[in-house]
């Protein structure tokens, strides 16, 4: 393999790994975000709730206040009654002492729902006391893992773009710069030969080419898709494409070309 293209394998392992690890790092506050919006849901929730608990508590106080205001009056209006001497008057004062009685029931069956309802409340409220309680742990939780992503993934990238530094110092300016402008358009400057295949676009390599790229003959060479112009290279330990875990595509690349931060 030419040594530019050895370089280049490992210097698009950088700036990948490097993607990823900011990638990580810009992600990690908008988790910590969701969480604390979720954390404040809990909360608005739950003191809806209590909101909820302390208005039916009230209501029931004014129920019970009315109904006690209405018996006196019903004692005051049987007292006139037993007072009263026409028809008219007797009639008058018994339509009023119905009329109390009949919004007594009312506002008991009223004290009544209020009462299933604080029930309720109350069930929903234990609920979300505990929702509250998990939500504040996930956000600690939360906060204490993006910290620490955060802080690794700055460190990493500290010693990978050290390392990028020096290694894009080893590599042919002619190279370098094809490297530069095709990631810069597609995203990644090299792209494993797999199958008779460029990886990247999935676009057949003509047979020559591949075999100029498999050779031995032409290892001072450097060869491009045809059809997404990346810089292609082959691994004779490969032939088939892999997924990668974090961390492992640049573990892979410097092992491969014996490379050693």
């Amino acid at each position: 393999m030419n040594p530019d293209v050895e370089h280049l394998v490992i210097l698009q392992a950088q700036d990948l790994e490097l993607q990823r690890l900011r990638a990580e790092m810009a992600e990690a506050p908008r988790h910590v975000a969701a969480a604390e919006a979720a954390c404040k849901s809990a909360g608005q929730a739950l003191a809806k709730l209590r909101a909820d608990l302390a208005a039916e508590e009230k209501l029931r106080r004014s129920q019970e206040l009315d109904a006690d205001s209405r018996r006196s009056k019903i004692v005051r209006l049987r007292r006139q009654l037993d007072a009263a001497t026409s028809a008219t008057q007797i009639t008058a004062l018994e339509h009023e002492i119905n009329f109390a009685e009949a919004a007594i029931r009312k506002l008991e069956d009223e004290e009544i729902a209020s009462l299933e309802r604080t029930e309720s409340f109350e069930a929903s409220e234990t609920s979300a006391a505990a929702a509250l309680e998990s939500s504040q742990t996930a956000l600690e939780s939360e906060r204490t893992r993006a910290a620490a992503t955060v802080d690794h993934a700055r460190t990493a990238i500290e010693i990978i773009e050290a390392e990028r530094k020096e290694l894009r110092a080893q590599i042919g300016e002619t190279s370098l710069a094809l490297y530069d402008r095709v990631a810069k358009s597609r995203g990644s400057g090299l792209s494993e030969a797999i199958d008779h295949k460029c990886s990247a676009c999935q676009m057949m390599v003509r047979a020559q080419r591949w075999n100029d790229l498999t050779g031995r003959e032409h290892d001072d060479q450097i060869f491009t898709c045809e059809t997404c112009g990346r810089i292609l290279f082959w691994d004779p330990r490969r032939d088939t494409p892999r997924s990668w875990e974090a961390g492992q595509r640049l573990a892979s690349a410097q092992s491969a070309t014996g490379h050693r931060p």
